[in-house]
């Protein structure tokens, strides 16, 4: 059993202490995987000695497993000769992601030392949107005419590079449209003389290489597929899609979800300034105070409406039913959001949707409202029997009241956590927000403007 983090991050620091000979013994026994791993507890000197310890293979692999901003600031360390080196010794689609992080000037000096059937590889993955199937995708693949026979196809393979990771080969014609796929395994079992036209699959899954990296993530998951073929709008091969830049690529797609659910935005992982991560959550919940003055604004409207005790036994309550209701909208928004984000939810389901969640809603908004107007009718005497100055205050109208205002409060949050992430994805805009700190902080503002409107009707 290999060493735990902890214990190989201890080792690489007692031989960082050594010098680079006896550094480089001990890198040499390590996966590139458990490097990355520990590469972030190093400071900026220690890492640079561990990549120039390593072999270039090694060290690239490394680079192209670490963070994005991690990945950012050990580039921009590293001299043009180092780079050079370690971007001829990655797959153009890993290389392209580490030029990204440099300025162009920079990016251009580098791929002028780079081999050129290589730098124009990189050139084009480059000129896609680094969130698109054309920006995840690896233009190495091996792609032949119908013609072309199994014979023919079997010595293509063996001639291919050991590191790519081949699962398939690309049926094109002489323009390269993109006729069919024809799986490695079907080349051991027909004859050597039989051409791919007649053993390829006539309907191939395919994503243009302007598609969003998550619609890819869904196509991959829908079809099962280990790789996918990329096409342009004219059809033309550009490249290929592999299953682990794809779960790369789920991985970024539910952390950023996470991180907007939270009220954080996403570009907080692509950077290590601290400064600047403070004030991408400040940009989230300075709103929010201005949002939640609505309540205070509500509770002030709504006083003039009561005696100073029935007052305060409403009061009393608020924090319940503003909890209580976003708790409940979180917990249906996240259903919805996790839905759309697997494409077990679209935009012309969102019929079902309501109707399942709308259901769960209506079962448990009675089942809340209950409960709260029970918490409400035992509580009233021991809030009094604690000091609490309720005046003739009537307990069994507080109570209906609570009740009333708590159920009202989950309709509504259930409602608002079905329609707003269906409404965001509509116009663009991730559905993840839905469940962020504005959305929620809204919600408790409705619910509670809600429950005060509720307790005039029945207390005023």
């Amino acid at each position: 059993m290999g060493d735990t983090t902890k214990e190989l991050w201890q080792r690489l620091e007692t031989v960082l202490e050594g010098d680079d000979t006896r550094l480089a013994d001990a890198l040499a026994s390590l996966r590139p995987a458990d490097i990355a791993e520990v590469f972030e507890l190093f400071d900026d000197h220690q890492r640079s000695r561990v990549i120039f310890a390593l072999p270039p293979r090694s060290a690239a692999e490394v680079i192209s497993l670490i963070d994005e901003a991690e990945r950012g600031e050990v580039v921009e360390d590293l001299d043009d000769a180092k780079l050079t080196e370690l971007v001829a010794e990655l797959p153009p689609d890993d290389a392209a992601d580490v030029l990204a992080e440099l300025p162009e000037e920079r990016s251009d000096e580098v791929l002028e030392h780079v081999p050129d059937d290589k730098a124009a590889q990189i050139e084009e993955l480059l000129e896609y949107d680094e969130e698109s199937a054309g920006g995840i995708m690896t233009p190495e693949l091996i792609a032949l005419t119908g013609q072309t026979t199994v014979g023919q196809s079997v010595e293509h393979v063996r001639a291919a590079s050991p590191q790519d990771d081949l699962n398939e080969i690309y049926v094109i014609d002489l323009e390269r449209h993109l006729l069919g796929v024809v799986p490695l395994r079907m080349l051991l079992t027909a004859p050597r003389d039989t051409p791919l036209a007649d053993i390829c699959s006539s309907d191939p899954v395919s994503v243009r290489s302007d598609q969003d990296q998550e619609e890819v993530v869904h196509i991959f998951a829908k079809y099962d597929l280990p790789t996918l073929p990329v096409v342009d709008e004219w059809n033309r091969l550009k490249g290929r899609i592999t299953a682990d830049d794809i779960m790369d690529v789920a991985q970024e797609e539910a952390a950023e979800d996470m991180y907007r659910m939270a009220g954080m935005d996403p570009a907080e992982m692509e950077t290590a300034s601290l400064v600047r991560a403070a004030f991408s959550r400040l940009v989230w919940l300075l709103p929010c105070m201005l949002i939640i003055t609505g309540t205070a604004t509500a509770i002030a409207l709504a006083q003039e409406n009561f005696e100073v005790g029935m007052f305060t036994a409403v009061m009393a309550f608020v924090p319940m039913v503003g909890a209580m209701s976003g708790n409940s909208g979180i917990q249906i928004s996240t259903v919805i959001i996790r839905g759309l984000a697997t494409g077990e939810w679209t935009n012309t389901r969102i019929g079902l949707a309501f109707h399942r969640e709308g259901i769960i809603a209506l079962i448990m908004a009675p089942i809340c409202g209950l409960t709260a107007a029970s918490i409400s009718w035992v509580g009233l005497p021991l809030l009094q029997a604690l000091g609490s100055d309720f005046g003739q205050a009537d307990r069994g109208l507080i109570a209906q009241t609570v009740g009333f205002g708590m159920t009202a409060a989950i309709l509504i949050a259930g409602g608002l956590g079905i329609v707003l992430p269906f409404l965001f994805r509509r116009i663009g805009v991730d559905p993840a927000i839905a469940s962020g700190p504005i959305v929620t902080t809204m919600n408790d503002v409705i619910s509670v403007s809600i429950y005060l409107l509720i307790s005039i009707a029945i207390l005023a």
